[in-house]
């Protein structure tokens, strides 16, 4: 008889896959010129009002995973563009996860 095991990670100890750039930003002065190419811009209400954070991420469904756990769905996500920056990623360096 064979007995297969799995491990099953902690889904409260796994690290994110986002790196915050900028929080509470405004879109139309945000200067991105200095920052990789996959950095996104995360449009959301928060407490009734809109609000704009800068992240880099692999995909923006790594960003609505985190921004939905963290908002719930009283804080509705908008939009999560990306396209800016003007650096290769890998020249930029890996996207540094929080724990």
């Amino acid at each position: 008889m064979l007995i297969i095991t799995a491990t099953v990670p902690q889904l409260l100890h796994m690290p994110t896959k986002i790196q915050v750039i900028e929080e509470g930003i405004c879109p139309d002065t945000f200067d991105d010129k200095h920052l990789p190419n996959d950095v996104h811009i995360v449009t959301f209400t928060k407490d009734g009002k809109r609000q704009f954070d800068a992240f880099r991420a692999y995909s923006k469904a790594d960003i609505f995973d985190e921004y939905y756990d963290k908002l719930g769905k009283a804080n509705p996500i908008h939009s999560i563009t990306s396209g800016y920056g003007n650096i290769r990623p890998n020249l930029y360096g890996k996207i540094k996860n929080k724990e």
